[in-house]
């Protein structure tokens, strides 16, 4: 008798073909120096240095694709995911919770290269965090606020979620 995929079988799917993507998408010629050079930082830096460095590289790759103004969060989204096709990144679906008022992000199939110490990738985190912010923080209104800060709420390979206020 077949048996029917629940919700959860669907998601482990989902989140292993992401995963396979993710790793995938990672051009060879990159992968190898990429890792080598995570490791050297790893070696060179504590995690806290390590982290602001990623943040400040996340900055400054927003600004060689930035946004023009959007008017709504969907169009925001929309901003967003051109930019990260542009850049083979993986696409963003943003959520806002008006209870908790946090601006969510939810990241699929960004590039991840492991390394021994860091063999999922969470060398990403401060990376988005850094781009993310500087995307919100260009946005109409943005630079009032100061700088967007962006955190990271978990990460695995293939799936990133990211969180902006309260």
């Amino acid at each position: 008798m077949q048996r029917l995929m629940t919700e959860t079988d669907h998601a482990a799917t989902d989140h292993a073909a992401l995963a396979y993507l993710a790793r995938r998408d990672v051009s060879r010629q990159w992968r190898g120096f990429l890792a080598a050079l995570l490791e050297v930082l790893d070696a060179q830096m504590d995690r806290a240095a390590r982290d602001a460095l990623l943040r400040a590289v996340g900055q400054r790759f927003a600004a060689t694709m930035p946004l023009p103004p959007a008017e709504t969060l969907e169009g925001l989204q929309r901003l967003m995911n051109e930019a990260l096709a542009a850049a083979a990144w993986g696409h963003v679906a943003l959520e806002l919770d008006p209870q908790d008022r946090r601006l969510r992000f939810r990241h699929s199939a960004a590039p991840c290269i492991g390394t021994a110490q860091d063999p999922a990738g969470a060398w990403l985190g401060p990376v988005l965090e850094g781009l993310y912010g500087a995307w919100l923080a260009a946005q109409p209104g943005g630079e009032e606020a100061g700088p967007a800060t962006v955190r990271l709420e978990s990460l695995e390979p293939g799936l990133a979620r990211l969180q902006y206020g309260a």
